[in-house]
């Protein structure tokens, strides 16, 4: 049984992903920008709506999903929010590296199940974890989306980088994408 120490300790720690804003929205210019707590919601709805959408969902643990789309910036609330531009820079093994010792010694109290599940998702092997990365970029450029229609400036460079349209061999991330740059380009 985890302790009750553990639990609040955790909770607060992670607390700080609720007042980290994404910095790359910041870069961007945008005025009070999504935190990655916001964000972290956002990913497990994606995940959500994207397995609803997929035929083959049966073979899907919903449960291992959302557990993945929860956790997955958990490393965040000690590195903060590196963007693009950083990771280019750091580069991303070193930033991948530093995430998962940071991931390992957060998780460290919890269920071995638990700092399994992080990095299944940083390994991006299973299809849960296939889905989850996919709903990360997914919520992204939905976020973009809400931006652009609200007035929040322009997000060109988002929409350039095909990086951000991972679909991972998920056709109905494929799809979604599509309708996401449709929704985009008959705006602009």
């Amino acid at each position: 049984m985890i302790q009750l120490k553990t639990i609040f300790d955790f909770a607060d720690e992670m607390e700080i992903l609720h007042r980290l804003q994404r910095t790359g929205y910041v870069m961007t210019g945008v005025t009070n920008p999504q935190t990655v707590g916001t964000h972290t919601f956002g990913v497990a709805l994606w995940s959500m709506l994207l397995v609803e959408r997929m035929e083959n969902k049966e073979e899907i643990s919903m449960e291992k999903v959302l557990k993945m789309a929860v956790l997955h910036e958990a490393a965040e609330a000690r590195i903060s929010d590196i963007p693009r531009p950083g990771r280019e820079i750091i580069g991303d093994k070193t930033v991948s590296d530093s995430e998962r010792k940071i991931a390992k010694d957060i998780l460290k109290d919890f269920p071995e199940e638990w700092i399994n599940t992080w990095n299944e998702f940083e390994d991006a092997e299973t299809l849960e974890a296939r889905v989850v990365k996919a709903a990360d970029k997914l919520e992204m450029m939905h976020k973009i989306l809400c931006y652009e229609k609200h007035g929040r400036g322009r997000f060109d460079k988002f929409w350039d980088w095909e990086k951000n349209f991972p679909d991972n061999g998920i056709p109905e991330a494929r799809e979604i994408f599509f309708e996401m740059k449709n929704r985009h380009f008959k705006k602009g």
